[in-house]
């Protein structure tokens, strides 16, 4: 768990955020969706360092893939909520699915994006 420079966020070691408050939590995959939620629930959402902030909207920028549940860490392609991970995104499609879990494009220009990029880093 990493500070992100915002009151009570930490990103988490599945790329996930997550909002602490007292004994309970908000988590989300998206810096933009745990503030919408921190949001609804009448909390206050700061910016305790600006820099650590700027760093971690780059970091969450960086790691939306198109697909849901699916981040890139350390040349990995991770599923959220789980221990699947692969070096390719066709991989980690298969085990997905064999595992029953879902396999969703959240973004279709993303995704095909990704996709092509990670089918030419195994055709070199």
């Amino acid at each position: 768990m990493k500070f992100s420079g915002f009151m009570n966020v930490y990103l988490l070691d599945d790329m996930s955020w997550e909002y602490q408050f007292g004994d309970r939590s908000l988590k989300a995959a998206t810096l933009k969706d745990l503030e919408l939620l921190v949001n609804l629930y009448g909390l206050k959402w700061n910016i305790l360092d600006d820099d650590l902030a700027r760093r971690s909207r780059e970091i969450d920028k960086n790691n939306v893939t198109g697909f849901l549940n699916v981040y890139l860490k350390d040349d990995y392609w991770h599923y959220r909520g789980s221990d699947l991970k692969a070096t390719s995104l066709q991989v980690l499609k298969k085990k997905v699915l064999a595992n029953g879990l879902e396999w969703k494009e959240t973004d279709n220009d993303l995704a095909y994006k990704n996709w092509k990029l990670d089918m030419r880093r195994f055709k070199k």
